[in-house]
């Protein structure tokens, strides 16, 4: 029941997080889109201009049914993972003073990113297609299917999982270790404020290493899939590169920064918040069997 709890907290998670950050995250897509240098003053111009002001939340629908599944799987298979290489080195519970817990973080944090990756990709594309264009309709989704089969839902699969997987480890490592030792020294038992300051931060920390990969995949995604300009990863990195330098692979990374801090404390609040909950639940279901 225990690992059940961060599947469920992890879906409640992810709808805090879309409901805050998707207007941001529009904006920052159209970014990584332009060729040229577009600032998020022109990006909610152009937006609203083409789609009105509803357009900030264009593709909302799909990424807010999946994201509960998303943060459920990552928060639920972290949780699994931690315990697990916790148990491996002897370790009964997991105490931020145990052997190898800073390690065993990160580690858990790159599984619970790849995992997630595999339903990322998909909903992403559907997402990216739909916030850039005129959205997609099902017949592009059977034209999607006829002409490359799953795969056509899986362009950008690798940056993703480079995406999620290294910045679901910076993420979990920066949050705990921001959280217990915020003070300067161990805090077992952090409170709301800490929770909540440690989720910020490590949503930014979190995207400073992965936001080139983020931009790769965004390109890929947006890309006709009738007649597409990349051919993988590398050859649109190639081009990004030759059109806007290494300055084209952080496009968005302002927005990225500003959005990541609501949207993460948001996440953060409710997953810790439906944790206790859940935990309180069982607490008062047993003493009622008793």
């Amino acid at each position: 029941m225990e690992n059940f709890r961060h599947f469920i907290a992890g879906w409640g998670a992810g709808i805090f997080g879309v409901l805050i950050g998707h207007p941001m995250d529009t904006i920052k897509t159209h970014q990584q889109m332009c060729n040229h240098k577009l600032s998020t003053k022109d990006a909610v111009k152009l937006i609203i201009k083409r789609d009105g002001k509803l357009g900030l939340y264009k593709g909302m629908l799909f990424p807010l049914v999946c994201s509960g599944c998303l943060n459920s799987i990552y928060f639920g298979v972290y949780d699994i993972f931690l315990r697990h290489l916790q148990s491996l080195r002897g370790n009964s519970k997991v105490l931020p003073t145990n052997t190898g817990w800073l390690q065993d973080l990160f580690i858990a944090g790159i599984i619970g990113g790849t995992a997630q990756a595999l339903i990322t990709c998909p909903s992403e594309l559907i997402k990216i297609k739909m916030q850039v264009g005129k959205g997609i309709a099902d017949n592009d989704k059977v034209d999607i299917y006829r002409q490359n089969g799953i795969r056509g839902f899986f362009v950008g699969f690798v940056p993703t999982v480079w995406r999620d997987a290294l910045g679901g480890g910076a993420y979990i490592l920066s949050y705990q270790c921001t959280r217990h030792y915020m003070h300067g020294e161990l805090n077992p038992s952090p409170g709301l404020f800490e929770t909540l300051v440690a989720g910020g931060l490590a949503g930014i920390v979190s995207w400073i290493p992965v936001t080139p990969f983020d931009t790769i995949k965004s390109r890929m995604q947006a890309d006709d899939f009738r007649n597409p300009t990349y051919k993988g990863m590398i050859d649109c990195s190639m081009i990004l590169y030759r059109h806007a330098s290494y300055h084209g692979f952080f496009k968005g990374f302002c927005m990225i920064t500003v959005r990541s801090i609501p949207v993460n404390v948001s996440i953060i609040y409710g997953y810790e918040l439906i944790l206790w909950l859940c935990k309180h639940f069982d607490k008062s279901a047993n003493m009622k069997r008793a």
